[in-house]
């Protein structure tokens, strides 16, 4: 299925910005083609393609709304078939210090001009709302593309790009970018600057930032993995195989990445998978309660474990006021706000990082990547805690919930990332004795707070693990479609608002008021 979220979004702009289709048109091509436009390119999701038709009519309206509203006051501006990419070539077939001869800067997204080429603008869409928090390098790289990029068509794959003939040279004497948010429709101006801003600001701010990039030569394993072309004489990335046993399929499909929420997604619902993890097409409702508190109280346990990690926690004065604190950026108040201060307190007696000697490491959200050859899969973990005790090392997670884990289900099934961390510490990706290291689950409730062990030393716990990740990654890694499978989590799911049969199953079972939505997965 097609895993780039704007491509259907945007072969229907182009057919009405660049064709002079109607919307209608456009639309019907959208879902006669499933998002393909007669291209190579994969099909959409019929959700994704949900999403696509939802979006256009608000992208087309907030960019005639900005010409009304700046009509008179800038010149009007029309789509641009082109790109704009600013070109610099050495001249000479000697590369320079860093290898290059040539080098290429272009920007994504929607190009529009005025008529006689003094003002530019970029629109750059993004899921949910506009990201207006762009960093000033950022910024700047955009303007100095509009303000100095050559009109090139699209290059073919690995080609160089080779401006039109006969453009005129005159540059832009205004460029301007907009953040555009596909969920709530609405358009956040970026930059509006001039020739000399521009110029001034690219020099401060994104020329050291294009150094820092050409120049870089660390490895830092993790998602960027999935599309490196250098994966295969990368020595940074640890090798795993065979880490649950898994067979290749008979399809080849492009790389991807793999995490133990990845695996309890899809496990409720392929498609589910698929619209938030892949394609992130979240909504824009409010977070539910649980979920909330649980990143407050994460927040607030990262914080004390980062500043303090020989000293712990048992002497920390917890949230002075529980009945309104924050952590994180999350604000917690009422109910929420008192069962969060006293979970951080059950923790206090759980602390591992108390009495360690000052030798031993901890780690705070510590990533950890392998990859796996025969699948063509990157595994990316993200353990709450990791730290050394005697010579191994200790997985820890750390879960929050109201209500008591269900015990006629085995632990590493209600847990997947127990299941992959077991699998990571005995496949060797921690250094470290073996025999010596665990994995733990701390679970925080208001009035009490539990510690589960497993010893990913004991080949019965390794092999149950096993079956556990391949029950769930084997099909996962196998499916073309993602499919919805409506159920009980349709009430909490992200991407219900563009699944008709998420829909459809809610409006059937509508839940109680005993049963609330945040109820349906009380753990964080």
């Amino acid at each position: 299925m097609e895993d780039f979220t704007f491509a259907p979004l945007m072969g229907a702009l182009d057919l009405i910005e660049h064709e002079g289709w109607s919307h209608a048109d456009a639309n019907a091509e959208l879902m006669r083609t499933k998002g393909k436009f007669d291209s190579n390119r994969a099909p959409a999701h019929p959700s994704l393609l949900e999403w696509t038709a939802y979006a256009i009519p608000r992208y087309l309206a907030a960019r005639e709304a900005e010409q009304a509203e700046t009509e008179g006051s800038v010149p009007q501006t029309i789509p641009m078939r082109f790109e704009w990419a600013a070109l610099y070539d050495r001249g000479t077939a000697e590369p320079d210090s860093r290898g290059a001869t040539r080098y290429e800067r272009f920007a994504w997204g929607r190009r529009y001009a005025s008529a006689d080429g003094t003002v530019r603008d970029l629109w750059l869409p993004s899921i949910g709302t506009a990201r207006s928090n762009r960093s000033e390098a950022e910024k700047a790289a955009l303007a100095d593309v509009l303000a100095r990029g050559e009109v090139c068509p699209r290059p073919g794959f690995e080609r160089p790009y080779r401006p039109l003939r006969n453009q005129p040279s005159l540059r832009p004497e205004r460029v301007r970018a907009f953040g555009y948010g596909c969920g709530d429709g609405k358009a956040v101006l970026l930059l509006d600057w001039g020739p000399d801003e521009v110029r001034n600001r690219y020099r401060e701010h994104a020329a050291p930032a294009f150094a820092r990039v050409a120049e870089g030569s660390g490895a830092v394993p993790g998602s960027s993995c999935i599309k490196c072309k250098a994966l295969a004489g990368c020595a940074t990335l640890p090798r795993t195989p065979g880490l649950w046993g898994g067979l290749p399929g008979e399809v080849r499909r492009p790389r991807r990445s793999l995490s133990a929420w990845d695996l309890r997604l899809y496990g409720q619902c392929p498609a589910q998978y698929h619209l938030t993890r892949q394609l992130n097409l979240t909504s824009l409702r409010p977070e539910p309660e649980a979920a909330v508190r649980g990143r407050a109280v994460d927040a607030r346990l990262n914080d004390q474990h980062r500043r303090n990690p020989v000293g712990g926690c048992r002497t920390v004065a917890w949230p002075p006021d529980p009945d309104n604190w924050s952590a994180g950026g999350v604000e917690l108040a009422g109910q929420a706000a008192r069962d969060g201060a006293a979970m951080l307190a059950q923790h206090a007696w759980l602390c591992p990082v108390d009495g360690s000697r000052p030798a031993e490491r901890v780690l705070v959200q510590h990533q950890l990547s392998c990859y796996i050859p025969e699948l063509d899969v990157v595994v990316i973990a993200t353990p709450d805690l990791l730290y050394t005790r005697s010579g191994g090392w200790v997985w820890r997670e750390t879960k929050t919930a109201t209500s008591r884990l269900w015990e006629g289900r085995p632990l590493l099934r209600s847990y997947p990332q127990l299941a992959l961390a077991v699998l990571l510490l005995a496949a060797g990706a921690l250094s470290g004795e073996l025999r010596r290291s665990r994995v733990e689950l701390e679970l925080l409730y208001p009035d009490d707070g539990t510690l589960e062990e497993l010893d990913p030393s004991r080949s019965a716990v390794v092999d149950e693990a096993r079956d556990v990740i391949a029950e769930l990654a084997d099909p996962l890694l196998h499916d073309d479609l993602y499919n919805p499978v409506p159920g009980r989590h349709c009430h909490g799911c992200e991407a219900r608002t563009w699944c008709r049969p998420g829909r459809e199953f809610v409006d059937r079972n509508p839940l109680s008021e005993a049963q609330p939505p945040n109820a349906i997965q009380d753990v964080s």
